[in-house]
């Protein structure tokens, strides 16, 4: 008798519909567009209605394992699409032609032994305001209402990470970094069995253990324009593809260049107060995090858990800077009309300190979708990115702390 396999469904899955025209960001640029194996063997069996579409699939080996993507560059619009921005394949062959990526987008599944798992991608503006407006912190729930645990070490290992970003009075940023820790512990101890490993993870569930981790990090003296410069130059490397893509263009162009005109001292001096107002929206952030924890945090291997996790984290920092370069933005230009407009009425001298502006959620939210397509989806390219820079994979703990913890 087969098994019956359990449904979990993150919070807001049932609510999701797609605004279609409405929206803001196309589907179909910014990334990798991923074709399946049976859709690519579907077209190609059918060649006489589908050579268009094979003339434009690129084929990447992965040792024994072949990979199908349409033939573009990241940054480029999928080369499928007509001058209006609507889908060659759906046009000319029908939906039933789409790949499975394209079909179920920004729907995630993963399938485990014991149950399956229904997730949303926060490369979906859509997604990320459904998200916006959870008043509590998001979850991943049974159908049933069962609480069904799983013994698969890479779930146990997952939960752990949700434990603890999910932890109060711990800086988000602080708790990102002593996951990646964790997972980083796990992954250099080659001598880890399955007992010791759990004995590992029960460790992080100690609010004074983990306390002991963060004042680690604290005594690591990072010079604050030193480590806004740091962002700055990975800011600029990681969007110079991007910002002149029409979707991106918008979100990316303005503050690109001011990212690379500014004088960093002049960011620096901003920091704190920015800082301040950025963590007034730690439940959207939050909760976008878990989001792609719980969907993309599932490999049984440690290595690709840790890549995985790693791409989150650098989102998460390119998400904060790119809005607080928005805010420096509005500052300068408020700050010059205030000036110039107080000058000529009454000649008084205003302290542009005065003048700390909020900052508007939708950035936030905007900036989350970017840079969700720009990393969480070109995940292959990041990895090589880091590995001409840095000459590994994985980063440094101390240089996640550099960029993350100033």
């Amino acid at each position: 008798m087969n098994k019956k396999i359990e449904i979990f469904k993150i919070s807001n899955y049932d609510k999701f519909k797609c605004i279609a025209d409405k929206c803001r960001f196309t589907c179909c640029a910014g990334w990798d567009v991923s074709i399946d194996k049976d859709t690519y063997n579907k077209w190609k069996k059918e060649n006489h209605k589908t050579g268009f579409v094979l003339n434009n699939v690129k084929i990447k080996k992965c040792g024994s394992k072949r990979e199908y993507f349409i033939n573009k560059e990241n940054h480029e619009a999928c080369a499928l699409l007509d001058k209006q921005g609507l889908c060659e394949v759906v046009k000319t062959l029908g939906e039933e032609y789409l790949s499975f990526t394209c079909h179920t987008f920004p729907r995630i599944e993963n399938i485990f032994e014991d149950k399956k798992e229904l997730s949303l991608s926060c490369a979906c503006p859509e997604v990320v305001e459904l998200i916006s407006r959870l008043t509590e912190k998001i979850n991943i729930t049974s159908e049933n209402d069962s609480n069904l645990k799983s013994n698969l070490l890479e779930l146990k290992i997952r939960d752990d990470i949700v434990n603890i970003i999910q932890m109060e009075n711990f800086s988000l940023e602080e708790k990102l970094i002593v996951s990646f820790q964790m997972l980083l512990t796990i992954l250099e101890d080659k001598n880890f069995t399955e007992k010791s490993l759990l004995e590992e993870l029960e460790k992080y569930k100690s609010r004074d253990y983990i306390q002991k981790h963060i004042d680690i990090y604290k005594k690591i003296d990072f010079g604050i324009n030193d480590s806004v410069e740091e962002i700055n130059y990975l800011f600029l490397d990681m969007t110079k593809n991007y910002k002149e893509v029409s979707s991106f263009e918008i979100f990316l162009k303005d503050i690109s260049d001011f990212a690379k005109n500014i004088k960093i001292e002049n960011l620096s001096v901003k920091w704190h107060d920015y800082k301040s107002l950025f963590e007034q929206y730690n439940m959207l952030n939050e909760n976008c995090i878990i989001s792609d924890i719980l969907s993309s945090c599932i490999s049984y291997d440690t290595f690709d858990m840790a890549i995985s996790f790693q791409m989150i984290i650098v989102e998460y920092l390119l998400v904060r800077y790119a809005v607080f370069l928005k805010y420096c933005m509005s500052e300068n230009k408020e700050t010059r009309f205030a000036c110039a407009h107080k000058a000529r009425d009454s000649h008084q001298i205003i302290d542009s300190g005065s003048l700390l502006k909020e900052i508007d959620p939708q950035d936030i939210k905007d900036y989350i979708v970017v840079f969700s397509r720009i990393i969480g989806n070109n995940t292959q390219a990041v990895i090589e990115f880091f590995r001409e820079g840095f000459g590994k994979d994985v980063l440094d703990i101390e240089y996640v702390c550099f960029i993350g913890l100033f």
